[in-house]
């Protein structure tokens, strides 16, 4: 049988087909969806996650956050590496617990996510003002991240995404 068109749809129109005939007040504007280099990530060395971690790897001195602009949809957070082409836009240095390809940060442009690619040492979510996480999500589920989440991988690397303030992005 052949399928008949949505209601409110011209005949062989899509719903959101710009070409086919919108029907009064079926579809209000809108509110604009924030890019992506509308949003940041901070990139923090956690004295509490490195104690935790007992790593051999001396810690960095702490001092500010690094910061990056997600430009993208989707990112890789890890370490560099020129042999493998490994360039992540999120790059955490020197924390030689942070896999080359350790996590991936995607969003729909409202809402961040979290994937762990199977990482040597996993990857971990925790709410701001919450104690450290002791679980690691699971390698390959996306999980969402709640407004202030902070992201803990390797030996000190904490991570919050956040909108970018002005000037930021």
């Amino acid at each position: 049988p052949a399928s008949t068109p949505a209601a409110g749809t011209a005949a062989g129109a899509q719903p959101d087909d710009p070409a086919g005939p919108a029907p009064s007040g079926a579809h209000l504007p809108t509110p604009p969806v924030p890019g992506p280099d509308q949003w940041v990530v901070e990139i923090w060395i956690d004295p509490d996650w490195y104690a935790a971690q007992q790593p051999e790897d001396p810690m960095p001195s702490a001092g500010l956050p690094g910061l990056v602009v997600l430009r993208e949809r989707s990112v890789l957070v890890g370490r560099p590496s020129v042999s493998r082409g490994i360039h992540p836009q999120v790059d955490c240095g020197a924390d030689t617990g942070v896999s080359r390809r350790h996590c991936q940060l995607s969003t729909d442009g409202q809402r961040w996510w979290v994937e762990d690619l199977q990482s040597s040492n996993g990857t971990y979510v925790s709410p701001a003002g919450e104690p450290l996480p002791t679980d690691p999500i699971p390698a390959g589920q996306r999980r969402e991240l709640a407004d202030g989440d902070r992201v803990y991988l390797g030996a000190w690397t904490r991570l919050v995404v956040r909108k970018a303030l002005p000037g930021e992005a």
